[in-house]
C-alpha cells in the first residue's frame, strides 16, 4: 500500500492507496475512478459519486484544486517526504543558522540568490565545485540574505564565509 500525506490548510490527512482502484481515508475503505478528460480536468467517481476536479500543479508536491465550485491548496508527499519536511521544520527551530560556509574548497559556479531575496530552508543556495563534483549547497534555515561575499566564479577556502541570513 502507498501512503500521501495530505494537507489542506492546516489539516493533515492520510490516504493510503491500494489496489484495484481503492484508497483508505480516515479508516475508511473508498472505491475510486479517475478519468482524464482534458490536462486540467478530471472526472473522479468516489463510491458512487461523481466529482468534477480541475487541478494545477503548483510545484512537485503542491496543487491547486477545485471540486464542484470549491478551491483547494493541497500538499501532498509521501510518508517519507513528510517525516523529512518535519525534521526540517524541527531543525530550523533549534538551530539558527545565519551564514553559509564553504564545506570544502572549491569554485563557485552559481549562486541562485540576490541580497534581500527571502530564502526557505532545504532551497538550493550554491553550486560549488571541488574535485570535478558539483556540489549543491541548501539552505540550512529561513530568512533573507543580507551579505554575499562571493560572485560567480570565484574560488572559496573551506570554512570561507560565502553569504549570511538574517
Amino acid at each position: 500500500m502507498n501512503e500521501l500525506i495530505v494537507s489542506v490548510g492546516n489539516k493533515k490527512r492520510t490516504i493510503g492507496i491500494l489496489p484495484d482502484d481503492k484508497i483508505i481515508l480516515d479508516g475508511k475503505e473508498f472505491n475510486v475512478n479517475l478519468s482524464k478528460v482534458s490536462d486540467y480536468l478530471y472526472l473522479i467517481k468516489i463510491n458512487e459519486r461523481v466529482y468534477e476536479v480541475t487541478t494545477v500543479k503548483k510545484s512537485s508536491n503542491e496543487f491547486f484544486f477545485t471540486i464542484d465550485g470549491r478551491n483547494y491548496e493541497v500538499t501532498a508527499r509521501t510518508a517519507l517526504q513528510e517525516r523529512a519536511n518535519e525534521v526540517l521544520k524541527q531543525k530550523e527551530l533549534h538551530a539558527k543558522i545565519d551564514s553559509i560556509k564553504a564545506p570544502m574548497p572549491g569554485l563557485i559556479l552559481k549562486i541562485s540568490k540576490n541580497i534581500g531575496e527571502h530564502i526557505n530552508i532545504g532551497e538550493p543556495l550554491i553550486v560549488l565545485e571541488a574535485m570535478k563534483m558539483e556540489n549543491e549547497i541548501r539552505s540550512p534555515s529561513s530568512g533573507t540574505i543580507t551579505e554575499i561575499n562571493y560572485k560567480q566564479g570565484d574560488s572559496v577556502e573551506k570554512d570561507a564565509v560565502i553569504l549570511k541570513i538574517e
